[in-house]
């Protein structure tokens, strides 16, 4: 009985960040770096699903994100991500937001609880004092799900999309990060 158990505990840690190719599934593991999650993410959630605007964007904004483990379903980590990445390779309409940037809710509390810690990293300055991205950031609209497609509307997920292009070029899109944006409009 105690073989079984082993087997089994080696079988569950061999999968974890699987998805069974028998059941209709996806390519496999992806390791737990930015580079396996981000070629992964990009060839996976494309279209509306899309979730950046280029891979150096995701590398970039991804270098920010606390490692976790590949256990994890939930949290704003790299691991919760890469979870659902691979469960976006069955189901991208669902998983993709999960999988991205904003965490779609299940990695990370909130759009602003995973947006404000990035705004602060990437583009400090952007909500002074007084008004500072944790105060401000749940009073702009949302327009859920997150998608690298929202690039000028009034809402967070537009200022999300140019926060992950600051990553990558902030003197450009810091300043369309901010509560007060020249770019997200519409």
């Amino acid at each position: 009985m105690r073989g079984l158990a082993l087997v089994s505990i080696l079988f569950a840690a061999c999968t974890v960040g699987k998805v069974d190719s028998d059941a209709g599934g996806g390519s496999g593991t992806i390791a737990l770096t930015c580079t396996s999650y981000c070629t992964a993410n990009i060839a996976t959630c494309t279209g509306a699903n899309s979730q950046w605007g280029s891979m150096q964007n995701c590398l970039d904004t991804c270098a920010k994100w606390t490692t976790g483990a590949a256990s994890d379903t939930s949290g704003d980590t790299l691991g919760c991500r890469v979870y659902h990445t691979t469960a976006a390779e069955m189901d991208p309409t669902t998983h993709c937001v999960h999988a991205g940037p904003s965490g779609g809710g299940m990695c990370g509390a909130s759009t602003c609880a995973t947006f404000c810690p990035l705004e602060d990293a990437l583009c400090p300055g952007q909500y002074p004092a007084g008004s500072d991205c944790a105060t401000t950031c749940p009073t702009i609209a949302t327009n859920p799900p997150f998608s690298a497609n929202d690039t000028g509307k009034n809402d967070i997920e537009c200022r999300f999309y140019h926060l992950t292009a600051a990553s990558t070029d902030p003197t450009t899109h810091c300043p369309h990060t901010a509560a007060v944006s020249a770019v997200c409009t519409q």
